[in-house]
């Protein structure tokens, strides 16, 4: 029963990563477009991101401590991508003022 526990949490870890790691690059395109005045649906990433955070912390530690590099990595992406949100806001409301 041991061993079929460690394999569901190893397939368990890579799926995350694997998820991570779509996200990941689903956010840089987001920032890419975002960045060149596209907007993005976005719709469902909160809860995508937050879904992914309950499931690492659901994994054994030393599985959890593989996974951090790629949650720190994304969540670098995400603040990458807000502050992009942020300045397209800032602009949507400058030329909106200036009309």
């Amino acid at each position: 029963m041991k061993n079929n526990r460690k394999t569901r949490a190893m397939s368990d870890k890579e799926d995350i990563k694997s998820r991570m790691q779509e996200l990941s690059a689903f956010i840089d395109e987001a920032n890419t477009q975002v960045s060149g005045g596209q907007m993005v649906d976005l719709q469902g990433l909160d809860d995508e991101v937050a879904s992914l955070c309950e499931r690492t912390l659901a994994l054994p530690p030393q599985d959890a401590v593989e996974v951090q590099p790629l949650m720190a990595d994304m969540i670098t992406k995400l603040e990458d991508l807000g502050r992009s949100l942020q300045i397209f806001q800032d602009k949507l409301e400058q030329q909106k003022s200036e009309q």
